[in-house]
């Protein structure tokens, strides 16, 4: 194993928030006030040489990887880590991963225009990860901001979309936007192993373990490969450990990766609140359908990938350290734990 120094292993992707988002984001989209889709432009990028495994590299990418919320649900990190979220944007298209409750206000922290946010890309439809929909369309309505918002989730995600536009019912009555065309909103369910095309992205999604236990009537849970112009990040979204998401996580530039700590005191606070009966199903569910960190270094190492970042963290700030050490003994390569509005 290649030993590194703690700067190394802790070097920060981020950037000064406001410089970096302002020019990825893009002023011209901005006052335009519309998302423009290129269609050719991983063609018309120039040919550069990725960076080898384990190497720091300080290069801007043509798209930047942002973690809006960094929380694991209820779990973990009190006030400072807001509901999971995340933002792939470059000059000229934005598109959400997840959006947790406040995603909204957390894109404003970060000087995103909510006109450049043309797709949104749900892993799977528990609350944390959706709850910030309601706020974004009623935003979007409020704002009469034009162009299609496109939500792609797995089944179920139509229905849930449906669910909040006909809540909104007396907004549409007030702001006269409608659902559909010029300001409108269109859900998109995908499934294991669907492909699709969002501007200069290429997304492939794959199951993952997250509902292992509830059964074939439950929702899929879909972890992301995005192939952007110059790099490849994967999203494991919520899962417990999976070979699907090993295969699909194969040679990634970054790998953006949920933790789980289930011996953790906010873990045990949670479980702590239901009846006796069902806390030996949610126990099952923190240490199987969620991914320890023993489970994430393992990860990173079977799919060879060259960096790791960690977010949807369910583990206290104090016990971050232990966990740290956790990864190091299956993976070697450059690992951060994400804070809120940290871009990579």
């Amino acid at each position: 194993m290649v030993k590194r120094t703690k700067e190394q292993t802790e070097a920060r992707g981020a950037v000064g928030r406001r410089t970096m988002l302002a020019g990825a984001v893009g002023t011209t989209l901005a006052a335009a006030g519309a998302t423009a889709w290129p269609t050719n432009a991983a063609a018309d990028a120039p040919a550069q040489p990725k960076p080898a495994r384990g190497a720091s590299s300080r290069r801007t990418y043509a798209m930047a990887w942002t973690t809006l919320g960094t929380q694991a649900g209820p779990i973990s990190g009190g006030t400072h880590r807001a509901q999971p979220a995340n933002l792939l944007h470059g000059a000229e298209q934005a598109l959400l991963v997840d959006a947790g409750d406040g995603t909204v206000d957390q894109l404003a922290k970060a000087d995103v225009d909510l006109r450049t946010v043309g797709a949104v890309v749900l892993s799977h439809l528990h609350i944390d990860h959706t709850g910030g929909l309601w706020g974004l369309i009623g935003r979007r309505y409020q704002a009469r901001i034009p162009g299609e918002l496109v939500i792609y989730g797995p089944p179920g995600t139509k229905a849930t979309v449906d669910g909040i536009l006909a809540g909104q019912g007396p907004l549409h009555d007030i702001v006269q936007s409608p659902t559909t065309g010029a300001f409108g909103v269109r859900a998109v369910d995908i499934e294991d192993g669907s492909v699709v095309t969002i501007g200069s992205v290429q997304m492939t999604a794959a199951q993952n373990t997250h509902y292992q236990h509830e059964g074939d009537t439950h929702s899929q849970s879909l972890s992301f490969r995005f192939e952007t112009p110059d790099r490849t990040i994967v999203y494991t979204g919520d899962t417990g450990p999976c070979t699907n998401v090993e295969k699909l996580a194969a040679g990634a530039d970054l790998l953006v990766s949920e933790i789980t700590d289930p011996d953790d005191p906010s873990v045990m606070a949670v479980l702590a609140q239901f009846p006796e009966e069902v806390r030996e199903r949610l126990r099952l569910h923190f240490t199987e359908e969620h991914l320890t960190a023993e489970n994430v270094g393992l990860l990173a190492d079977k799919a060879g990938v060259k960096t790791l970042t960690l977010t949807h963290i369910g583990i206290s700030d104090h016990r971050i350290g232990k966990a740290r050490l956790a990864i190091t003994r299956n993976y070697d390569g450059p690992t951060k734990f994400a804070s809120d509005l940290d871009s990579f």
